[in-house]
């Protein structure tokens, strides 16, 4: 029997079994095979979908471990962060406080170094004024001493 006779056997005794007269055991059968095939067919399609899901499945549970260590890697990178931040802060104020005494000690110094110099330039003048008055002291006692012996010489 070829084909093209299995199929109008088929149809024929399709539209007999619509009408309600009795079918062959041999359409049955071949029905029998066709729907036997056609679940073997969809029971493939299952496995095949159920292992594909599986995999996707297994894909998503990796995704959500990854996501989920990123999202732990994430939060520690971000507390680290924050304890960086704290510290550079702290850095920070320290480094205004020691600028703070860099710059009194700075002022102090300059303050230091002026009255130095003016200490210095006190100094020199009363250096000086002792000189002049170690000359004039000089002077007049030379001139004491020259108006004693004309005294003693007058007497």
């Amino acid at each position: 029997m070829d084909l093209a006779q299995e199929v109008d056997d088929f149809i024929r005794e399709s539209i007999d079994h619509s009408v309600g007269l009795p079918v062959s055991a041999q359409t049955l059968e071949y029905k029998l095979h066709v729907s036997e095939v056609a679940k073997n067919r969809i029971r493939e399609q299952y496995l095949n979908l159920l292992a594909r899901l599986k995999e996707k499945d297994e894909i998503i549970e990796r995704a959500r471990a990854e996501s989920s260590m990123n999202a732990q890697a994430v939060k520690k990178f971000v507390e680290e962060n924050q304890k960086l931040a704290v510290e550079c802060s702290n850095l920070l104020n320290q480094c205004t406080k020691w600028e703070r005494e860099c710059s009194l000690y700075d002022h102090d110094r300059e303050a230091l170094m002026d009255f130095g110099n003016e200490a210095d330039e006190r100094a020199k003048e009363a250096e000086i004024r002792v000189h002049e008055l170690e000359e004039e002291l000089r002077r007049l006692s030379e001139e004491l001493q020259f108006y004693k012996h004309q005294c003693e010489m007058q007497q």
